[in-house]
């Protein structure tokens, strides 16, 4: 299963648990980072809120910790 099929199960029936583990591993992704973000540039809140590899790595980390609430939906 793709990604973004993890994603949609997630949002569609565990949304408030997805929401409140994603806020939480992008304050820790964002604590872990230095200086500089995971695109090479300078880590600031601003940066981070719109940088797409930053936020495609939180949405990785986020369904991998969500796993277990795929189970009855895997085939």
């Amino acid at each position: 299963m793709k990604i973004q099929e993890k994603l949609k199960i997630l949002q569609d029936n565990h949304f408030e648990e997805w929401l409140e583990t994603r806020q939480k591993t992008e304050q820790e992704e964002s604590d872990r980072q230095a200086m500089f973000c995971v695109c090479g540039k300078l880590a600031t809140g601003l940066h981070e809120s719109g940088c797409k590899k930053f936020n495609n790595r939180i949405t990785k980390l986020t369904v991998e910790k969500l796993e277990h609430l795929l189970m009855n939906f895997i085939k």
